[in-house]
């Protein structure tokens, strides 16, 4: 059985949900200071404040600092957050997930330390480290709860297993299960999850990673994409609560700190949509043009314009190198865009209120 807290929400007032800050404490102080946050504010942190960014001790302690100056913050595990489990299995993985995981909370805590793994020769040696250097901060990772339970709303890293007592779900399920926005499930409250980047789910829809709100299926996925996505931003829910009903909106903040102002406005072409994501990179290439191709997404059956520079071949075929936008954007003169990619010949792509896409060049 998962552990699930029961907190109660205040009837009137903000609160705030972020989840996959993955060791980035420059954009969750940043995001904090977007949304005004304050102590009258209830504060959700939803799974995964560690590994992938460069400071996840940092994040974890400054995370720990808020619960301890409001006794309005709440966090849930995240899958990134169990990760030294492994260690204390005593999984002779471990050192290679270490090697080839610089960014990793473990990594960093044998750094404050002076230690590298070369040091250790056993998982068992790395165990007693952690232990005797790291308990306490140990201690407050572990004691974390799965889930937390309110009146209109269950907070929960990755999703629930559709089943009526979702109280049982599996502990996997509770913190890694995959795409859950694709299912369904049978708790009678709207479920807010991270783990997943929302723009997976956007395949053949305008680029976007702002938050999927869908109350219909009960459902709210916040995982902007942070430290995942090269394109990706951190998000916040902020939901109002009020006694006629609930406001939900959302805001955002990434690395994106070129800003440029549109000049000239452009209006996408119809069916210029669609995301590229991990893993379905291998493409088939189906007409070839002077700035994008035409090409199938062979494991999505999507056809999806690509940007010629992105596209690569193998000896098995056509890939794209990674993650990529296949939308356009439409933009009006004054528009203010981040630039993300200005490298590319004849269109530039740009981030315009969380949506990712490419515009012409003749649109500065």
């Amino acid at each position: 059985m998962i552990h699930i807290k029961k907190i109660t929400l205040p009837e009137t007032g903000r609160v705030l949900v972020i989840s996959d800050i993955h060791g980035d404490l420059q954009l969750f102080q940043a995001l904090l200071k977007k949304v005004h946050y304050t102590l009258d504010d209830t504060l959700i942190i939803n799974g995964d404040l560690c590994e992938k960014g460069a400071n996840s001790l940092g994040v974890i302690r400054y995370a720990k600092k808020l619960m301890d100056e409001n006794n309005h913050v709440y966090l849930t595990e995240g899958n990134c957050d169990r990760l030294i489990h492994h260690v204390f299995d005593h999984d002779p993985d471990v050192f290679g997930h270490l090697a080839q995981h610089p960014h990793s909370i473990m990594n960093e805590w044998l750094q404050e330390n002076g230690k590298t793994i070369a040091d250790f020769d056993s998982v068992q040696q790395l165990s007693t480290f952690y232990t005797e250097h790291c308990g306490s901060e140990l201690d407050w990772l572990f004691s974390l709860p799965t889930a937390l339970d309110s009146d209109r709303y269950l907070f929960i890293h990755a999703g629930l297993d559709d089943r009526e007592d979702w109280q049982e779900t599996s502990h996997r399920s509770a913190v890694s299960l995959p795409h859950f926005y694709t299912g369904t499930h049978q708790a009678e409250k709207v479920v807010i999850v991270g783990h997943w980047p929302v723009v997976n789910y956007r395949a053949n829809t305008l680029s976007s990673h702002n938050p999927i709100i869908d109350l219909t299926k009960r459902i709210i996925s916040i995982d902007g994409g942070n430290q995942v996505r090269f394109d990706g931003q951190l998000n916040a829910l902020i939901i109002e609560r009020r006694p006629q009903g609930d406001q939900i909106s959302s805001t955002y903040v990434d690395h994106f700190q070129r800003v440029e102002t549109i000049r000239h406005s452009y209006t996408a072409p119809d069916g210029f949509v669609g995301t590229l994501n991990y893993p379905n990179y291998k493409v088939r290439l189906l007409e070839k043009g002077k700035y994008f191709s035409l090409c199938e997404n062979i494991a999505l059956g999507l056809k999806q314009w690509l940007k010629n520079e992105y596209l690569t071949q193998k000896e098995d075929g056509s890939y794209v190198a990674g993650d990529l936008s296949a939308s356009g954007l439409s933009v009006s003169a004054q528009d203010q865009v981040a630039i993300i990619d200005n490298k590319c010949a004849g269109y530039t792509l740009i981030k315009k209120n969380g949506a990712v896409g490419w515009v012409p060049k003749y649109c500065f």
